[in-house]
């Protein structure tokens, strides 16, 4: 008798632990603006990231496909300071995207030349306001998909590794685009929407930005949370395809305005787009 009294307490032991497990690994019931709201609350919250990216390009005509992998930085717009980017790209060439927010400057090394433009229209932040303004860019459009796109789960679903996968419809029609995919890291959308069911409503940006602060810094979660795209995926009207690929990302680490600023170098030709003069 005291031997099954000992073996139905460890039982019991055994199906409470079997049943904490369960509960701590159940599966949590993500919706679609679930994964909506974790791209744009991250973007809006976000400063600034550093990221390496795999850019891959195909032309639909001439069934040509062309690779290239490099760096991207980017600072956010804030209090009046526009958006800022850098693209560092290392091959198959190497070549420089930078801008400041008002100039933008592409180098093109080999060829001993600067494209620079006026940008200054496109990146204002005191002209651009996301909750009413339609983004003319990727960079700006982030964190406003809803508005700009028609968003629903791509045939796909999910990837390989359990990755959300967006495919968006412009609501207007655009120049560049006919169609948009996006993959959202899944850790990033599960701790979203543990948050959003333990408040019973969406979260604000603030209280996203207080959801990636709650992480622990150097956990690669936290970046991934601050920054969850892995990919994206444009399909021009003409059915050309630009897919970038994200990867290493580091969120929020106070990046200096001077990363953004080109200087010329010598003996490198200036050329100025029409209408870009200033």
């Amino acid at each position: 008798m005291r031997t099954m009294r000992l073996f139905v307490g460890m039982l019991l032991v055994l199906l409470t632990a079997i049943g904490a497990e369960a509960a701590a690994t159940a599966p949590i019931n993500v919706g679609l603006q679930d994964v909506i709201d974790t791209v744009e609350k991250s973007y809006r919250a976000l400063t600034d990231v550093t990221i390496d990216f795999f850019q891959r390009s195909t032309l639909a005509e001439k069934n040509r496909e062309m690779r290239a992998d490099g760096q991207m930085f980017l600072k956010t717009a804030n209090d009046g300071d526009p958006l800022k980017f850098r693209f560092d790209y290392f091959r198959p060439t190497t070549q420089e995207i930078v801008s400041n927010g008002r100039t933008m400057w592409m180098y093109l090394p080999e060829n001993r030349k600067v494209i620079q433009s006026d940008v200054s229209f496109v990146f204002d932040p005191l002209r651009f306001n996301p909750d009413r303004d339609r983004a003319s860019n990727f960079l700006q459009g982030l964190g406003r998909i809803s508005k700009d796109f028609l968003t629903t789960f791509s045939p796909q679903g999910r990837d390989v590794d359990g990755n959300y996968i967006l495919e968006l419809n412009p609501r207007r029609a655009t120049e560049t685009i006919e169609k948009l995919f996006i993959v959202v890291q899944r850790d990033a959308v599960y701790l979203y929407t543990q948050k959003r069911m333990q408040l019973g409503r969406p979260l604000t940006v603030d209280e996203y930005q207080q959801l990636v602060n709650g992480i622990p810094v150097g956990n690669i979660q936290r970046d991934q949370t601050a920054f969850p795209v892995l990919s994206t995926t444009v399909i021009d009207h003409q059915g050309n395809t630009t897919i970038m690929e994200f990867s290493n990302p580091k969120a929020d680490t106070r990046l200096s305005d001077q990363l953004f600023e080109f200087t010329i170098p010598a003996a490198v030709e200036v050329v100025m787009p029409p209408g870009s003069e200033r």
